[in-house]
């Protein structure tokens, strides 16, 4: 049974997850266990989890600001919400949308800087022309297949898009968000990864679980500090070479056989190569400032030579996986072993170290 860390960090949704995924349960005022509805209190109503199939009955003073319908049963868009004039942030997470193409009616829309349709049965993008100044986008979980519609916000300062979970095949129509910084299409269908190449302020980029082969469209992205390619289809971690800010690297459950192109990376500080095919530690020697190094479920088969390749990060390392290799089975030396290497180490495999 593999083991590790992968699969509650980068793993495949990425921040999306955090931000409150599919399984997420959220209790609120109105919520089953209290019948009241909410009220707004200074231009913010908050009614997750009151189980609406309408808003009816909800009150929507023109005044509110921030509007969280997250987890009801709602199916359409009501007029009502439409019609308000001073939205700033917009949630219908967690509903039963399947056509959210009337948001572009909003009166809100010029003035929006947050719209989520997080989790819902969306099959497109609905047309966000007039939201001119929206920051954040959150699409994640629903049955969207093109990224094409967001062309039309080649002039919105859209600094985070979320599309997780979706039947996606391309970046395209990615490529007109100038100013975007985060970025989350995992457990999509992408093959590749094009359309990004002018991306130059992106800080952060989520693949993990689609069916990419090779690491490439990175060479101009020189602010990414994070790159997560898990649960893909990668035999090689060369394509990186030139992102010198990355702090973190996800490359888990794919079938790369060698740790390499990483000598110019040294500002990073986690690296995850667990659930591959690797049989030696190796090419480390700049990597001074890795905190978190994730082998687990490898092929390395003895401690030979391990003592060289990790002398750089003897004292940065607080964190290792290295279980469910070879030379952690029915070895009696393992754990000793490498906590005299690592003076620092504070977690060895699932275990803390108290010292």
């Amino acid at each position: 049974m593999e083991t590790g860390p992968s699969d509650a960090g980068a793993g495949a949704a990425g921040p999306s997850n955090a931000a409150g995924g599919a399984a997420v349960q959220v209790v609120s005022a109105g919520s089953a266990m209290d019948t009241s509805l909410p009220v707004a209190k200074d231009g913010v109503l908050d009614a997750t989890g009151s189980q609406l199939h309408s808003l009816e009955s909800l009150e929507l003073p023109e005044s509110l600001t921030d509007l969280d319908l997250t987890q009801n049963r709602l199916k359409t868009l009501d007029p009502r919400v439409l019609a308000l004039p001073g939205l700033t942030s917009l949630s219908f997470r967690q509903n039963l949308l399947t056509d959210a193409s009337s948001i572009s009616e909003s009166k809100s829309a010029s003035g929006l800087t947050q719209l989520v349709f997080h989790d819902n049965h969306l099959k497109q993008i609905p047309s966000l022309r007039p939201f001119s100044n929206l920051e954040r986008l959150e699409m994640s979980y629903n049955e969207i297949r093109s990224l094409q519609p967001l062309t039309e916000l080649v002039d919105a300062p859209l600094t985070e898009m979320f599309a997780a979970n979706n039947k996606i095949t391309s970046l395209e129509g990615v490529a007109a968000l100038k100013k975007l910084q985060v970025l989350e299409v995992g457990s999509n269908r992408l093959k590749s990864v094009e359309h990004i190449e002018g991306l130059t302020e992106l800080r952060q980029i989520w693949l993990g679980r689609n069916r990419i082969s090779s690491v490439e469209g990175f060479p101009t992205l020189l602010n990414l500090t994070i790159i997560a390619l898990p649960s893909n289809r990668l035999t090689s971690m060369l394509g990186v070479e030139s992102c010198t800010n990355l702090e973190e690297l996800y490359f888990s459950h794919n079938g790369i056989s060698k740790i390499e192109g990483l000598q110019a990376l040294t500002k990073l500080k986690v690296l995850d190569v667990a659930s591959n095919m690797v049989e030696k530690i190796e090419n480390l020697e700049t990597l001074t400032e890795l905190t978190d190094l994730w082998l687990n479920d490898n092929k390395i088969a003895s401690f030979e030579g391990v003592a060289e390749a990790v002398q750089s990060q003897r004292t940065s390392l607080t964190c290792i996986y290295l279980e469910n290799n070879p030379l952690a089975q029915k070895n009696p030396a393992y754990r000793p072993t490498l906590l005299d290497l690592f003076p620092h180490l504070e977690q060895l495999d699932s275990t803390q170290i108290r010292r």
